[in-house]
């Protein structure tokens, strides 16, 4: 371009396949003349440039837009695009024209005339987002998982750990009943009425008082943990 009477930006010319966006061209004049300025390609049917040709005063510069027409085919490979744009231009001097005229370059009649020549470049379209999330590298099979299993959530390792601490101090308070009801035995043999009278089976049921009791006691503390677990088990669940 240091051979030009413009400073043409950008020389390469890049376009993004089925986006009918254009490209900007400036062209910039650091002399002190006026130069006329003609856009020409090596596929005329392809691109539409707007301004194709004018007029840049001293010191100033002027933008051309230059668009990529809609195509029914394109070529297998980006790289293969041959497109090319030309950008010729001349002094025009002490004229006074005010539009580029056909003679202004015509090679017959006018000896310096300087070009720039810009070359295509397309740009595929960007890349869709991969449907497969981060951290997934390869489909896994039931064979390969090896005795491996979901993992509790934290919803339902925390109701596991309730109901399994609740159903120690269930037994812990059958326990404690369990040693309490073995003292009262002691005490009532102590006072003459002997563990005898406590294991002494009734006339009509067959059962001693002391199983009836503990009976009772396995009963209450069954009750009082599906009073309690249960519902608790069946919100963790409904939460998660």
């Amino acid at each position: 371009m240091a051979d030009n009477f413009l400073t043409v930006v950008p020389v390469e010319l890049k376009f993004e396949l089925r986006k009918n966006v254009p490209c900007t061209l400036t062209l910039q004049n650091p002399t002190g003349d006026r130069v006329a300025f003609k856009v020409k390609t090596t596929s005329p049917k392809k691109y539409c440039v707007r301004p194709s040709s004018g007029i840049v005063e001293p010191g100033s510069s002027k933008e051309v837009q230059v668009i990529m027409q809609a195509q029914r085919e394109y070529p297998p490979s980006l790289a293969d695009c041959k497109d090319k744009f030309l950008v010729q231009c001349v002094k025009l001097g002490q004229t006074d024209a005010k539009e580029v005229m056909p003679e202004m370059f015509d090679a017959t009649k006018q000896k310096d005339i300087r070009q720039t020549k810009l070359r295509v470049v397309l740009v595929g379209p960007p890349k869709p987002p991969s449907p497969v999330p981060e951290g997934v590298e390869e489909p896994v099979s039931p064979a390969t998982l090896g005795g491996y299993k979901d993992a509790p959530s934290a919803g339902t390792a925390a109701a596991g750990a309730s109901l399994r601490d609740q159903l120690g101090a269930a037994q812990e308070d059958k326990a404690e009943i369990r040693k309490r009801l073995e003292l009262l035995e002691d005490r009532s043999a102590a006072g003459g009425g002997g563990r005898a009278a406590l294991k002494q089976p009734k006339a009509n049921g067959g059962f001693s008082v002391l199983q009836l009791l503990l009976v009772a006691v396995l009963a209450f503390l069954i009750g009082h943990f599906a009073n309690v677990a249960v519902p608790l088990l069946t919100e963790k669940l409904k939460q998660q």
